[in-house]
């Protein structure tokens, strides 16, 4: 006799009213993280990784600051390019970020990043990360969009409130399926720049961004003017903890004021079939969906 197949749930998103679709597996978002992404724009999930794995993920994320600090002192390191005095440069096969401070040469953020280390590729495919998320795109089979990882080093600056829709829309005609999350290597709290939202906020669609600030206040968007009185919510969790959150919903961090490093990383899903944003071709999840206790992560061990 062969074996039944798994049992897939068709649920309407009370919202879009888009399918959302998701595996009976150990890892699908429960119907309060649903509404709660619905209502609010994010959920939290607490300490999904050990002590053990963050430690690992952490060596792997300075591994890449190494390579992309080598990489810039190299004599043909591509040229900076100032956009509204922030530094960006394009090094290994990503756009790198520096710290906007002119004397710092530490990395601010780069997207994409994972193709700089096997291990860190690896958590494309964790179920822990996946398969909640196969509600939020509204997709059974998934496919990595972008990755992006931050180092928030002592005295980083702040990051102006944003929505991530607005700066992938023009190169992706299905931006309203997509669903990020972001993973925490360590603990986040007011003190050392956390992430922060405002809930509610992924329900009026894309806000106006400031027009008078540069380039980039294009994509910053005007809180004052779009959402008054708007409630500021930080998102402070300990690390391994990760954040799912929509594309739509107003975000931002402050400055580190602390002595030591808040460091997290950025993987964006949307459904199967489509390619990755600033990498070529297409990334599919590798995973059945059908996961084991003895295969809780996809890190060595």
């Amino acid at each position: 006799m062969k074996p039944a197949a798994p049992v897939t749930t068709i649920k309407l998103d009370s919202r879009s009213r888009l399918p959302v679709c998701c595996r009976a597996v150990k890892h699908a978002a429960s119907d309060a993280e649903l509404s709660r992404y619905r209502s609010d724009g994010w959920f939290v999930r607490e300490r999904v990784f050990a002590e053990a794995e963050l430690s690992r993920l952490r060596a792997g994320v300075e591994r890449v600051h190494v390579l992309v600090a080598a990489a810039a002192a190299a004599p043909d390191a591509a040229p900076i390019e100032r956009i509204d005095e922030k530094r960006y440069q394009d090094l290994l096969g990503s756009l790198v970020k520096w710290e906007w401070h002119e004397a710092r040469a530490d990395v601010r953020s780069m997207e994409p990043f994972l193709h700089l280390d096997p291990e860190l590729e690896a958590l494309v495919d964790d179920p822990r990360l996946w398969q909640p998320a196969t509600a939020l795109c509204g997709a059974e089979r998934l496919a990595l969009f972008t990755d992006k990882l931050n180092f928030k080093r002592p005295g980083g600056a702040e990051f102006p409130w944003h929505q991530d829709s607005p700066y992938f829309v023009f190169e992706c005609a299905h931006v309203d399926r997509l669903a990020s999350l972001q993973v925490y290597l360590d603990d986040a709290t007011v003190e050392n720049g956390c992430l922060w939202m405002i809930p509610g906020s992924q329900a009026h669609g894309r806000l106006p961004c400031f027009e008078d600030r540069g380039t980039l206040g294009r994509l910053y968007t005007d809180v004052d003017r779009a959402l008054p009185g708007a409630k500021l919510v930080p998102i402070e969790a300990p690390a391994g903890s990760v954040v799912f959150f929509h594309g739509d919903v107003v975000h931002g961090s402050r400055r580190n004021r602390t002595a030591a490093s808040r460091r997290a990383f950025v993987l964006t899903y949307q459904p199967a079939g489509h390619a990755q944003f600033r990498r070529p071709g297409a990334r599919p999840v590798r995973s059945t969906g059908e996961i084991s206790s003895a295969a809780e992560s996809t890190l060595p061990a």
